[in-house]
């Protein structure tokens, strides 16, 4: 999970850098076709408004044949909630081991 709220903190040149570390998981719930990763986060700063920021790269995952996606959305200027989904109707295990990320050129 760190790791792609790290890559989405570069691609956006924001400063969600410095949360990270402080990121804690209240709870995942999974789908069959990605996962929602609640998160706590008990600073604001900085200030991160209320949006959305995708992540522009390619989750490759064993057995999902065209990868998956992430948004990380935001509320009350916190990281909130990290959604990963796969591409069209793709079944997901929920199993993370094995994945990469690959940044789109």
């Amino acid at each position: 999970m760190k790791n792609v709220v790290s890559i989405i903190s570069g691609e956006v040149q924001s400063e969600i850098g410095p949360l990270i570390e402080k990121l804690h998981v209240l709870s995942r719930e999974f789908t069959g076709v990605g996962s929602y990763i609640n998160l706590d986060c008990p600073d604001s700063e900085p200030e991160l408004g209320e949006k959305s920021i995708g992540l522009n790269a390619l989750i490759s995952m064993p057995n999902v044949p065209n990868g998956m996606g992430a948004v990380l959305f935001c509320e009350n200027s916190k990281p909130k909630c990290l959604e990963i989904y796969t591409f069209g109707n793709e079944h997901w295990d929920g199993v993370y081991e094995g994945f990469s990320i690959e940044k789109n050129t």
